[in-house]
């Protein structure tokens, strides 16, 4: 039987009188938004996440209210919680706006896109969480990590094109790529590379022709659990004989790289540096 979303809502008003500091039930929505909770040292009060939300280990033992940009508000509040944190990019619409109705605190964070989005979040997160010295210190890590990335990839000769794909092309089907506006590209250029995808904002088809017009310097694939590439995919574009001309593929620059390098939290620096370590030169 269906609950009544108001009466959820009530028995959650009821709760929240009573919740208090260190007690607090948090559900985390949003892969960015968890792992800050956690870097901040609340990992303890969370008692729900998302699909999206994968570090650290432990978040895989957690009951799971879907996906972000899927979510269900009555399953986000009949799990009861004291606070729920996520970012803009929860969805559809429709659940966003009754997510910004419901009586409890909820801290919506910035679309995770952008450094500045990062240190924005956990000045908002920590300052919620009365741990505001813990957010100070991961948001100085990570600018420190950058200021040195930047640093160093200033003195490269040139900025290596970056071809990113969300799901691979195959013999039976195109890849998807990251065009402009898109956390890859933006990643890339933390990396000190420039995106070789040009012409289209968001996510794409990408033809075989388009990768060998494009002529990347580097392709990487996103790897996820149960998405993106899987076992073979750097191989079948490497030995792929259409490719052969193309820097990337003929000088052995095909990498997987984990697709929540993407999520734009308290990782971003160790993300940056290790796309960086790709993108370099050898």
């Amino acid at each position: 039987m269906k609950i009544p979303v108001i009466t959820i809502i009530l028995s959650f008003l009821v709760s929240t009188l009573f919740a208090q500091g260190e007690n607090q039930r948090i559900v985390s929505i949003g892969g960015a938004a968890t792992e800050i909770v956690f870097a901040l040292g609340a990992g303890d009060q969370v008692v729900a996440v998302d699909l999206s939300s994968t570090y650290p280990e432990q978040v895989r033992q957690l009951p799971q209210v879907g996906y972000i940009r899927q979510i269900s508000p009555e399953g986000v509040l009949s799990l009861q919680p004291d606070l729920v944190v996520t970012t803009e990019s929860m969805g559809p619409p429709a659940a966003k706006e009754a997510m910004k109705r419901v009586n409890i605190p909820v801290i919506w964070c910035p679309e995770p896109d952008s450094p500045e989005a990062l240190y924005a979040a956990l000045d908002s997160v920590g300052a919620s969480l009365d741990r505001t010295d813990e957010a100070t210190a991961v948001a100085e890590g990570v600018r420190t990590q950058l200021a040195t990335l930047e640093a160093e990839t200033a003195t490269w000769p040139a900025k290596p094109k970056v071809l990113f794909f969300i799901q691979p092309p195959s013999a039976n089907r195109p890849g998807m790529a990251a065009g402009q506006d898109t956390r890859p590209e933006s990643l890339i250029a933390l990396a000190g590379g420039t995106n070789a995808a040009q012409g289209f904002k968001r996510y794409q088809p990408f033809v075989i022709e388009a990768v060998i017009a494009a002529q990347p310097d580097v392709i990487l694939l996103g790897s996820g659990a149960g998405h993106g590439a899987g076992e073979g995919d750097a191989e079948y574009l490497l030995e792929l004989d259409e490719l052969q001309t193309v820097p990337a593929v003929k000088n052995g620059r095909v990498h997987t790289v984990p697709m929540d390098d993407l999520n734009f939290g308290p990782r971003l620096g160790d993300a940056a540096n290790r796309w960086s370590t790709l993108l370099k030169q050898k």
